[in-house]
């Protein structure tokens, strides 16, 4: 009896092992269907590098193959070449085909902080981050390696507790980074992109005797300045608005010159925006 008992298992246990190695045989991926979308001449060698690591796969497991992988080379070839692919969606289709959709992520903005560098010397350093602030590297030049010649937009006058990559940024200055953020959301719709449109941006609390503002700089060496913008009789969001839409009503050549200064009127419940000649400083508190 024991060794019918034996007899069976064995059955049992070959006839899994040959079924097993069978299904294999017929289940090996045959097909990476993967969708890159890239803009840059680095990101689409860096893609051209994840396809052939994705088909050193093909004829092997797609049983045992774990969506992960792909994850996994994906940021082992980001780390090798400083570019920014992220997964969207990895999709088995049984009994042999996988899908994979990556895209690039593009530098964006350029936040300036103080640190240290190799020396122990103090130098300035950025944030950079994408248009959602999410953390793509931190480096000493605000140099976008995703527009060529083209530079990400400065951002300086916050400070920053603690941020690493992949995090999304956070400022000490919570209430006007928020303002900030949306502004910049809003420049994105107003103008068609924020890409070459700001070259710097400045946020500046006052000190002790001067005027809270933001200093928007265009790309064509307009200046924007927005005074006051933590307080809400400002109307800080208003005047932004109304800025752009003066900037949009400006000439070229009109575009490289001089500054735009707006003003909530109160009692008319309207912003007053203009565009003047020379140059702008605050005034004091």
């Amino acid at each position: 009896m024991r060794s019918k008992k034996l007899v069976i298992g064995y059955a049992v246990a070959i006839f899994l092992l040959v079924f097993i190695i069978t299904f294999n045989s017929v289940c090996s991926i045959t097909q990476f269907d993967v969708r890159y979308e890239t803009g840059s001449t680095a990101a689409s060698a860096s893609a051209e590098k994840v396809q052939a690591r994705l088909n050193e796969y093909l004829n092997k497991s797609y049983l045992f193959f774990k969506t992960g992988n792909v994850d996994s080379i994906v940021e082992q070839v980001c780390a090798e070449d400083g570019t920014y692919l992220n997964v969207i969606s990895v999709k088995k289709s049984f009994p042999n085909k996988v899908s994979v959709v990556i895209e690039e992520e593009y530098e964006r903005y350029a936040y300036s902080f103080a640190g240290k560098d190799a020396e122990g010397n103090d130098a300035e350093f950025f944030y950079v981050t994408d248009e959602n602030g999410k953390i793509l590297s931190i480096k000493k030049s605000n140099e976008s390696n995703i527009h060529g010649a083209a530079a990400n937009v400065k951002i300086k006058g916050f400070t920053f507790s603690s941020a690493s990559v992949g995090e999304t940024l956070a400022a000490d200055q919570r209430v006007q980074f928020s303002l900030l953020n949306d502004m910049l959301a809003y420049a994105g719709d107003a103008l068609g992109g924020i890409a070459g449109r700001f070259s710097e941006i400045e946020y500046n609390s006052g000190g002790t005797n001067g005027l809270e503002y933001f200093h928007f700089v265009f790309t064509e060496g307009l200046e924007l300045w927005l005074l006051e913008v933590s307080e809400e009789s400002a109307h800080a969001m208003l005047c932004f608005q109304e800025s752009l839409a003066l900037y949009a009503q400006l000439s070229d050549a009109q575009k490289t010159y001089g500054y735009l200064l707006s003003a909530y009127v109160e009692d008319e419940s309207r912003v007053n925006a203009q565009h003047f000649s020379g140059t702008y400083s605050p005034p004091s508190a």
